[in-house]
């Protein structure tokens, strides 16, 4: 029997994770056979050797690749697209990263089902839970929040983002990703790329089951090594600024009002994070650019609220029971 499904899982120092990531995706109950594409990002703990030892305890599912050399700077490699993707064989690809995991054993089963009853779908998301490492998983939150079974348009998916959806949740048909128009090969956001090129294509359906787990919070995790530091944080915004107004141009404004919600949303985050860092810096000369005058207004605002009500709290709630 061919290969249906290729499952694509990206490693990088995921030592106390990566077993119970790939038990939770050799687990599955399917009627096809599926396989495990593992790509180790020159981890420095235990994950190549964890996945070796997977690797030989299932060699007809799971293939390792290892670096020696870490790729996750290399600006000329896509290791999705450059190396998994040509070693995959399967009509549909599936993801998890190895600190995440897979929470149901008919998850694969169920998003095959649907995408094959229903070819004018593109894709078959579904609800994941959000675990904050460090916390008890009674306090898990499960999203999208949705009550059943739905479609999200392409206008919905452009504006707001992958975080709408867990990676670990996508399902996509293969003649959906390979092959995008040049604007959407953006290495450091494919999985925001994978649903825009896909809600493109064709439908997106979101599943209402919750039937994989994404943690936050993971040392070392892509998330931790972007968003941590301003400076990344910025250069990632300007990034996809840059990737959102090209395929609104090679659309030719088909969906202009998303992208220019989704660009808008960015570019105010670009100027917080600017300003908090050179407010960090007490750089006066970049604070008096005429840009940051409304947010220094704004907390000049804040400020003196936040006086009164230490000074003068009597004063303020009366201002309250009479104004609201």
């Amino acid at each position: 029997m061919s290969v249906l499904v290729s499952v694509f899982c990206l490693a990088y120092n995921h030592g106390d994770y990566i077993a119970h990531a790939l038990d939770s995706i050799v687990c599955q109950k399917t009627d096809f056979e599926y396989e495990i594409i593992v790509h180790d990002d020159a981890s420095t703990d235990r994950t190549a050797e964890i996945l070796r030892e997977y690797e030989a305890r299932y060699p007809d599912k799971i293939r390792g690749c290892y670096e020696t050399e870490n790729q996750f700077n290399n600006p000329d490699m896509d290791v999705l697209r450059d190396l998994m993707v040509p070693l995959s064989s399967g009509e549909y690809f599936a993801f998890c990263e190895c600190d995440d995991s897979w929470e149901d054993p008919l998850k694969l089963q169920r998003q095959v089902s649907f995408l094959r009853t229903h070819p004018d779908y593109a894709m078959c998301v579904h609800t994941a839970y959000k675990h904050i490492v460090g916390t008890d998983r009674s306090e898990d939150k499960v999203y999208p929040d949705i009550a059943e079974d739905c479609d999200f348009d392409a206008g919905e998916i452009i504006r707001h983002g992958a975080g709408m959806f867990a990676t670990n949740s996508f399902m996509v048909r293969r003649d959906a990703f390979l092959d995008p128009p040049d604007c959407f090969k953006m290495r450091d956001f494919s999985d925001y790329t994978i649903l825009m090129y896909a809600a493109i294509r064709g439908k997106v359906r979101c599943l209402k089951e919750p039937m994989s787990c994404h943690n936050e919070g993971v040392r070392d995790s892509w998330t931790e090594r972007i968003w941590k530091y301003p400076e990344k944080h910025v250069a990632h915004q300007k990034a996809v600024v840059k990737m959102l107004n090209g395929i609104d141009s090679f659309y030719e404004g088909k969906y202009h009002e998303a992208f220019a919600g989704a660009v808008e949303e960015r570019e105010t985050d670009i100027l917080e994070t600017e300003y908090r860092i050179a407010r960090k810096a007490n750089d006066r000369k970049e604070l008096k650019k005429d840009k940051y005058r409304p947010l220094i207004r704004r907390d000049r605002n804040i400020a003196f609220h936040r006086m009164l009500n230490e000074k003068f709290p009597g004063l303020v709630r009366l201002k309250h029971r009479l104004f609201g």
